[in-house]
């Protein structure tokens, strides 16, 4: 959630406290059987609840607007199947304001929160009660429709709501934000509703029987958390091959950490959704890979006959090739393919025009273009003025560049010098030209 609420987001959180509200008030309702649970259970169950919040597998979201994946997700179903409502709600809001405090989590996304899980919880709860009958097994005849409409809710009910709200603070279709939440969460919710169902069947039998579950979620996380490790570690890899490359042309030295940066700040104000921008900031770290095996002087040299310049017109092929066979990084792999491609079709190396780019390449492109003109290069004798590279992206929107990419990014340039914050330039950047200096038509990245 993002750190300075909009009027809409503010109204959004006040509509989820009356939703909560709403379920405890049907809860009370609806006539249900209410079994009666031993206090040591309830303070075992809110302890391990709370313990599993607090170490994330995941996050995604939108923009600025995050959430988190734990291994509580299925305890919370367990808790829904195996308690009364206004018992379930109550641990749940209990459990989220703790682990929230702990994280140090602002007001509105403790409350939001609160409410959310309320209300998820609250209605399972009420839909798995009223469906199911205590004399029969946890799966057997009408119980096993209870907890599959259980299931139904809960995905939904959490899917709707929180789409809702990144929907609120990224500015996008409810329902593009919508498809893409499913398309993050159904492997959690693959993963993890299932052993939820075995906890709350094991509780039935008898409560004890859970403690057996505690290998099988810690072997889940460790699991997810070795995966996330392993992305990190051949990212990590992979970048150490772009500081050698910089390290071989000083005048482009940082120029694609400063890229990342760029492209992460277009991301949030675009609102991307967190996969995709993750993979996209893989990418602008990674988009001139292929370098790494061109000649150093052919690097640092002032001009460039046609033949060497097609020589470095291959580096997007070299780069996507040497990402090919690596699995984490294909949808990264066509990116950096990609991101020399032109808006009006004139690029390389495939010719791609407009909205046949991945949005990712185009993103890159802009910020990659932008930094290379303010920065020193050997075919330059002066690098240009912020000024004067943003005059040179305005003329090229539509031809070269997205030209709503390009309205976008001058916005946050704009932004960061309204700011005095000059992080994401070169350090001998000039605002703007005191020499009448004139700007060269040719833009090389």
């Amino acid at each position: 959630m993002s750190d300075r609420l909009n009027r809409g987001a503010f109204l959004y959180i006040v509509l989820s406290i009356c939703l909560a509200i709403g379920t405890f008030v049907v809860a009370r309702i609806v006539p249900l059987e209410r079994a009666s649970i031993l206090a040591v259970w309830f303070i075992m169950i809110l302890v391990c609840e709370t313990v599993a919040d607090l170490y994330p597998i995941v996050y995604f979201g939108f923009g600025n607007a995050q959430t988190e994946v734990t291994v509580s997700l299925g305890i919370t179903f367990a808790v829904a199947c195996i308690w009364p409502p206004e018992q379930a709600m109550l641990l749940v809001l209990v459990q989220t304001i703790v682990s929230d405090l702990v994280t140090r989590k602002s007001v509105d996304k403790i409350i939001f929160n609160g409410a959310l899980y309320a209300t998820v919880i609250g209605g399972t709860s009420i839909i798995y009660h009223h469906f199911a009958v205590s004399q029969l097994g946890f799966l057997e005849g009408a119980n096993l429709l209870a907890v599959g409409l259980a299931v139904v809710y809960y995905i939904v009910a959490e899917s709707v709501m929180l789409s809702c709200l990144f929907s609120v603070l990224s500015r996008r279709p409810l329902l593009e934000v919508l498809v893409s939440f499913l398309k993050m969460s159904w492997l959690d919710f693959a993963a993890l509703l299932p052993l939820g169902m075995v906890m709350a069947a094991l509780f039935t039998e008898n409560p004890l029987s859970i403690l057996f579950l505690v290998p099988t979620f810690l072997l889940l996380y460790f699991s997810l958390k070795r995966e996330k490790a392993l992305r990190s570690q051949t990212q990590a890899i992979l970048e150490k091959l772009v500081d050698v490359l910089e390290s071989k042309s000083p005048e482009t030295a940082q120029h694609s950490k400063r890229v990342r940066a760029w492209v992460e700040d277009m991301c949030n104000e675009l609102g991307m959704e967190s996969g995709e921008q993750v993979m996209v900031l893989q990418a602008a770290v990674l988009h001139d890979l292929g370098k790494v095996g061109l000649d150093d002087g052919l690097l640092r040299k002032p001009g460039l006959s046609a033949e060497e310049f097609h020589h470095i017109m291959e580096h997007p092929g070299v780069s996507a090739a040497l990402l090919e066979g690596l699995t984490l990084f294909q949808g990264g792999r066509e990116i950096v393919l990609h991101h020399h491609e032109r808006y009006d079709g004139k690029g390389y190396p495939d010719h791609l025009a407009g909205e046949n780019i991945p949005v990712g390449a185009r993103i890159i492109a802009v910020a990659d273009s932008f930094d290379a003109m303010v920065s020193m290069r050997p075919y330059r004798v002066k690098s240009l003025t912020i000024t004067e590279a943003l005059k040179i992206l305005d003329q090229e929107r539509g031809a070269q560049f997205d030209p709503e990419l390009v309205v976008t990014f001058t916005k946050l340039v704009h932004a960061h010098l309204e700011r005095g914050d000059m992080a994401n330039f070169p350090s001998a950047v000039q605002v703007d030209s005191t020499d009448g200096v004139s700007i060269p038509a040719r833009i090389q990245a």
